[in-house]
């Protein structure tokens, strides 16, 4: 695999600068991992049941029942849950801005002081609580949370102190909303049935017996498929834009893979990604067609999400927005992050914005015109680089490290670094400017310790410590976690606790995003939270289904290949796919979203990676004390939430065979997002299938929302020991539907293994789990 981005692989002597040009060199400012000061309001009054607000503001409230931040799951009837808490502004918040950053999976509205404030968002989720605070200023927050699924979660709610000015200009962009283009006519209902004929792709099939259902009605039974059908007749305008002779995009999104029909014709088959025909033909436009849309489930429930038409002139307007949503990003991170931002530049954005939005333009004018002002002002930030993502380190090696990290801004990169905190020595990054950076020292001493730290423009981070590889004989320690997309506060929280483990490398099975082609989540998601534990500890990732979002049609995930430096240490690796040793123990990570084969995704054999596979494993059996394989989904899954699920049949028949006769002690899984164990039940029979040599372990209580029910009973598996069910989907009261990360400790033939929990409020829930093996 071609990496777009060269790293810069030197000798340390060639490039080291003395320590006099470091010194007339040095930064202004220093970014710290929290660069404003931040409370974190755990402890919150809670009732659900819709109130009028004065009795949510009222004294009653504080014999309500106490709560913690991301407390378990709300169920229930009541589609309404009050949050209340009183704050006092401590010293340290005397004169800032002071913001409150929520986030929740369902509609939250706030409410300060008895006045409506706030209906924060995923994009927008910070709240202004008072400008040029004074300490002691006392405020009563009320936040009611609104759910529409079968439960819901309320798992951030942080106090910071931003610089003054702030306030007013995180009131002024959630503004900028009102310049969102509508987003297309969706069709609501189409003729549907399951495992219809592929006639029914024909113009002229009859479909009078079938039944009308909703677009996004969601079936079970996997490698199935269902085919919707209709007539459709577009209105001569779709929010304002004309239809008629105008291009037209159709836009289908199936779970999993789809087909589109027009009239009889295939127009497209498209793979997981939103499937696009762009229609230009004047006898479609503006007239009734004919449509059939074909379903193919791979995996759990198959579903016709959404189908809709867009004009062109729309959806380039809703490009140019999402420009703008980035680019205001951009200037919003800056102001997050920088200890000490430009306070002239931020009352001027303010000002542009509110200008923008009070002209006279029209609504694709006004996005136009303040998408190209913001570009302006971000322009004369960037000569004040600020890290995006703090460093992290790669592919430990004897001899050398790989450290990456990314600003915000195009911006030159450093590594100062030494044996004791003088540093001493540097390397530079050569060529053009950047965001993203990438430098490997080699030519270090093997098991020693070395401080660095990286620098950007006038910007450098924190002096940190990292240890290059230990000998076979010495004991180490590493951390597995998983699934910690979707609530970065929790992985956050799972991140601090285990970096009091001051261990040696931290590995993640996979979905470290919600949507691979989402280049926020990869910032917010993953690679921000990991900041208080991947500057110190090697970071190795498992690729999950939900980094491939957007990228199924090419196979392959950009962002992540540019944001990871996995060793390639033997023939046919690659950053999906690759081995490494790490004291007397073996290291092998597989991609089990690669292959695509005539069932669906599976690592079949004959194919590149099987047999990659197949010679790591029997290599690795002959080359160290212990061997252990990480790949994102599980063989055996007792537990999901929502309907039936037991694990990937295709890798019980093709990859546990190569693991269970070839030595491996731990095979390590995420995707179900639970704790669940198996230890050895030798010995294992490759022709049934039955008992284990290994151990089976599903780490997927990283961050993501929580399963909740047993599905299966597999001998191969321990924990959890709750009954399992199929005939329904309710919530069961097994007990290890827990956040969680691993933590091994191998000190020669000895291995000790525990599960650590994580409370809600981010504080240490005690064992989970543990066992020892020899």
């Amino acid at each position: 695999m071609t990496r777009k981005l060269i790293p810069i692989i030197l000798f340390v002597l060639l490039l080291v600068q003395n320590s006099f040009s470091q010194k007339n060199n040095n930064p202004k400012f220093e970014q710290t991992l929290e660069p404003h000061p931040v409370i974190e309001l755990n402890n919150w009054h809670v009732h659900a049941e819709a109130l009028p607000i004065n009795k949510v503001f009222s004294k009653k409230t504080d014999k309500w029942p106490v709560e913690m931040m991301n407390y378990e799951y709300w169920w229930g009837k009541e589609k309404v849950k009050w949050f209340v808490q009183e704050i006092i502004i401590p010293d340290e918040f005397d004169g800032k801005d002071v913001i409150l950053e929520l986030a929740a999976d369902a509609q939250i509205v706030v409410y300060l002081d008895g006045e409506l404030s706030a209906l924060p968002d995923r994009v927008n989720n910070q709240v202004l609580i008072s400008k040029n605070a004074k300490k002691g200023e006392r405020h009563k927050i009320g936040i009611k949370m609104i759910k529409s699924g079968k439960r819901a979660h309320f798992y951030q709610s942080d106090l910071y102190a931003y610089p003054k000015g702030y306030g007013d200009f995180i009131n002024t962009l959630f503004k900028v909303s009102s310049l969102k283009p509508r987003d297309g006519w969706f069709v609501k209902e189409l003729k549907f049935k399951k495992l219809a004929s592929d006639k029914a792709s024909a113009k002229e099939f009859d479909d009078s017996e079938w039944k009308t259902a909703p677009i996004n009605k969601n079936w079970k039974g996997e490698f199935l498929h269902a085919w919707s059908r209709g007539i459709i007749e577009l209105p001569n305008e779709i929010n304002g834009f004309p239809v008629k002779n105008q291009k037209i995009r159709l836009e289908a999104s199936t779970n999993d893979r789809g087909e589109i029909w027009i009239n009889g014709d295939l127009k497209l088959k498209f793979d997981h990604n939103p499937g696009v025909v762009l229609i230009d033909d004047e006898n479609l436009t503006g007239k009734a067609f004919q449509i059939s849309v074909k379903v193919i489930n791979q995996q759990g429930s198959g579903e016709l999400r959404y189908l809709k038409f867009i004009t062109e002139r729309e959806y380039q307007a809703k490009q140019n927005y999402a420009i703008l949503l980035n680019t205001l990003r951009k200037t919003r991170y800056y102001y997050k992050r920088h200890p000490k931002p430009d306070l002239k530049e931020l009352k001027n954005i303010t000002n542009i914005i509110q200008s923008v939005l009070t002209n006279s333009e029209n609504q694709l004018q006004k996005i136009n015109t303040l998408k190209d002002k913001i570009y302006g002002v971000n322009e004369r930030l960037r000569k004040n680089p600020v890290f995006m993502v703090a460093p992290y380190l790669q592919a430990v090696k004897d001899d050398g490290i790989t450290i990456m990290w990314e600003t915000i801004f195009l911006a030159d990169g450093r590594i100062e670094f030494g044996t004791d905190k003088n540093l001493g020595s540097t390397i530079t990054t050569s060529g053009a400017e950047s965001t993203m950076h990438e430098i490997t020292l080699t030519g270090l001493e093997k098991d020693k310790d070395y401080y660095y730290r990286v620098v950007s423009g006038n910007m450098s981070s924190p002096i940190q410590k990292f240890h290059t590889k230990i000998p076979e004989d010495k004991p180490f320690k590493f951390i597995v976690v998983g699934d910690s997309r979707s609530y970065p506060k929790v992985f956050k929280n799972v991140v601090k606790l285990a970096a009091r483990e001051n261990a040696d490398l931290i590995l993640n099975v996979g979905d470290v995003v919600s949507s691979g082609h989402n280049l926020d989540e990869w910032v917010d998601e993953y690679f921000y939270p990991m900041r208080y534990i991947g500057g110190s500890v090697p970071s190795y990732i498992s690729i999950g289904n939900h980094e491939y979002g957007g990228y199924w049609d090419i196979r392959r995930v950009p962002p992540y290949e540019e944001r990871v430096n996995h060793p390639l240490e033997s023939t046919g690796s690659n950053e999906y796919w690759f081995d490494f040793k790490y004291g007397n123990s073996n290291f092998i990570f597989i991609d089990a979203n690669k292959e695509d084969g005539p069932k669906g995704d599976r690592i079949s054999p004959g194919s590149e990676q099987y047999e990659w596979f197949k010679n790591s494993v029997k290599r690795a059996d002959k080359n160290g004390q212990w061997t252990f394989v990480l790949f994102h989904h599980p063989p055996y899954s007792e537990c999901w939430s929502g309907g039936y699920y037991n694990g990937e049949a295709h890798l019980r028949d093709e990859i546990v065979p190569l693991i269970e006769m070839n030595g491996v002690d731990i095979t390590f899984n995420g995707h179900t997002h639970d704790y669940e164990r198996g230890l050895p039940h030798p010995p294992y029979d490759p022709k049934t299938g039955k008992g284990n040599n290994s151990a089976w372990i599903i780490a997927g209580g990283g961050g993501s929302d929580l399963d909740y029910h047993k599905y299966y009973e597999w001998e191969q598996m321990d924990l959890p020991k709750v009954k399992a069910t199929t005939d329904n989907d309710d919530p069961d009261e097994g007990q290890y539907y827990e956040y969680h990360y691993i933590v091994i400790e191998i000190n020669g033939k000895h291995l000790k293994y525990k599960a650590v929990k994580m409370n809600s409020d981010g504080s240490d829930g005690g064992i989970l789990d543990e066992f020892e093996m020899t």
